[in-house]
């Protein structure tokens, strides 16, 4: 990069790895004496630019510095007076999660994702919330139950690593039959809520609960769906497990979890 003045003879070069020092720029423009000062508060500012290790406030913009860190997402808690909620929110890229408390349901916690990142890259922002729940919740110490939703979420884009999970168990239990769509003896609800927890479809909210000293089993399943897979968004992968597109698998439920401390 070259800054030149007409009226002046001073002239700096900012190429690849050579860098001049700030105070030596400023000094050499000194000895020259620029009869504009624009020259030196320009150097000033691209000195700053170059070797701050954070953000640099030019004319009331932000510019990043190169040598600075990605910022660390926050969580944002947001209080509603009315309905007496409070949102535990962070966000990160195009992948956002909230934890929602409402003190007219003490003790529960209802889970509200959009992010289709893998779990295992979803944990850091999870333990996040965690930790500001924890911490600061008035009812942390009552949290018994974790509302899931849906193991396909609602919001989209969403990650479907529990879906795929479930179907993959179910198939692979001698107590599912994939022609019919249900298990060949118990109750459909008991029996994914069961699979689920022998199998452990769900080992990053485990390893989240392990780093709070809570334990974490799949307590209620309800309204479970079952469809033949090809009509599955992950059939490719299912097919990779000799899956056909005729079986007819689990999918999706609505799940509750419960927390206990160890």
């Amino acid at each position: 990069m070259t800054i030149m003045n007409s009226n002046a003879r001073a002239i700096i070069k900012l190429e690849g790895t050579q860098k001049m020092p700030l105070f030596g720029s400023i000094d050499f423009l000194r000895r020259n004496k620029p009869r504009n000062l624009f020259v030196l508060v320009l150097a000033v500012g691209f000195g700053l630019l170059v070797f701050s290790t954070g953000p640099v406030d030019i004319a009331g913009r932000k510019i990043p510095s190169q040598c600075s860190a990605e910022e660390t997402p926050k969580v944002m808690v947001e209080v509603s007076a009315l309905d007496r909620t409070t949102i535990y929110k962070i966000a990160s890229g195009d992948c956002t999660i909230e934890w929602i408390v409402r003190d007219s349901e003490k003790g529960l916690v209802k889970h509200s994702p959009q992010c289709a990142a893998p779990l295992a890259q979803q944990l850091p922002l999870l333990t996040k919330i965690g930790t500001e729940f924890f911490q600061h919740d008035v009812n942390a110490q009552a949290f018994r139950t974790l509302f899931w939703g849906g193991l396909e979420p609602e919001r989209k884009p969403a990650s479907l690593e529990l879906s795929l999970r479930l179907a993959l168990a179910a198939y692979q239990s001698p107590g599912w039959d994939v022609k019919r769509g249900k298990p060949k003896k118990e109750d459909i609800n008991r029996f994914v809520r069961d699979l689920a927890n022998r199998e452990m479809i769900y080992p990053e909210l485990k390893d989240l609960f392990d780093g709070f000293q809570r334990s974490i089993t799949l307590r209620t399943v309800e309204k479970v769906r079952v469809l033949e897979a090809g009509q599955l968004a992950f059939f490719d992968r299912l097919q990779q497990q000799g899956i056909k597109a005729g079986d007819r698998l689990p999918f999706d439920c609505m799940a509750w979890f419960a927390i206990s401390k160890k």
